[in-house]
């Protein structure tokens, strides 16, 4: 009866310092004085604590580019916080299956995708650095973040594939938001030799007859186009033979693509008069294609089925792994 009694009281001593350390660990911990942790959820063998979904509650706004002022808001706070929880369960759900599945994110993965991210946003890394900084995020917290978006997408591209998107899809979503993508324009393949009054001893008139002495020599053999536009040319592409590229109409100053589209392939102008100077212009190739434009919007098209595909079967997966786990949501 004694040893009872002994172990009862041994029993009550243990969970009091349980109990103390607890409420020790609670206060040291930088969580706002207002908030008191505790277990909001088991996933399997995984706890979430209240003070762990507030943490996540700011990451995961930005990620999901919503204003984090909106945790001002106590009514739109809670709604907030319980969305973040689900998604917390459902990260859970998947790092434990990545690990079944033996699925690795590698540290030069993140960094090929923040290196490309910055990229797209016109950022050097110092940059990138400070605009996560703007957000009240670490810098750590932002690679998390990316870490798991990888570890989803590799997900279901083991599960199912590339997820890719035939054309059929893309064309039929372009034609319900643009319309018909037939769309085609002339676009020009242009070299020129440019002669700038101002800068030449006798002005304007020797600049014409400059022009239609090598318009004599390109066409007698006695020289080439880019020979001559290099060793005379004033304007842009003389050190590539007078080269400037290929152009659609509205590319090009008005009074230079009036000449060049109206000239035939192949074909010398003449001395042609631009606000520019005096030019000798040659149309290389005339073309009917697509318009870039086309091409941009089936692009960013093809980008967002592929991810909302990608999603859509995120979702179905993360149904399946809810099926079959143990889940206590207690917030």
């Amino acid at each position: 009866m004694k040893s009872n009694k002994m172990a009862i009281k041994a029993t009550r001593v243990m969970g009091s310092i349980a109990m103390t350390l607890m409420v020790v660990m609670i206060m040291a911990s930088p969580v706002s004085a207002n908030v008191i942790d505790r277990i909001v959820a088991q996933v399997n063998d995984e706890i979430i604590t209240l003070y762990e979904v507030e943490e996540a509650a700011l990451p995961y706004l930005v990620q999901y580019g919503q204003n984090p002022a909106v945790l001002q808001d106590e009514q739109r706070r809670e709604q907030i916080l319980s969305d973040v929880l689900e998604d917390m369960v459902d990260r859970i759900l998947i790092e434990e299956e990545a690990e079944r599945m033996e699925i690795r994110v590698s540290e030069e993965q993140i960094d090929e995708w923040m290196e490309m991210t910055a990229q797209q946003q016109n950022m050097t890394e110092p940059q990138f650095r400070q605009a996560i900084g703007q957000y009240g995020i670490e810098y750590e917290e932002y690679r998390q973040i990316v870490r798991d978006n990888l570890m989803r997408m590799q997900i279901v591209q083991r599960r199912s594939g590339t997820g890719g998107v035939s054309e059929s899809e893309v064309e039929s979503t372009y034609r319900r938001q643009y319309g018909s993508p037939d769309e085609m324009e002339q676009r020009i393949e242009v070299r020129h030799i440019l002669l700038i009054p101002d800068q030449i001893p006798g002005g304007e008139q020797e600049a014409v007859e400059r022009i239609e002495k090598m318009r004599a020599q390109i066409q007698s053999g006695e020289a080439t186009f880019g020979e001559l536009a290099e060793a005379h040319s004033q304007g842009p592409g003389a050190d590539d033979g007078g080269h400037v590229g290929t152009f659609g109409r509205g590319e090009l100053a008005a009074s230079f693509e009036e000449v060049a589209f109206a000239q035939e392939v192949g074909v010398l102008s003449g001395p042609e008069h631009t606000e520019f100077g005096v030019h000798l212009i040659e149309v290389l190739d005339s073309q009917e294609m697509q318009s870039p434009e086309v091409a941009q919007r089936k692009q960013q098209i093809r980008a967002q089925l592929q991810e909302q595909a990608m999603e859509r079967q995120m979702e179905s997966f993360v149904t399946t792994l809810r099926s079959r786990a143990f889940i206590d949501v207690r917030y």
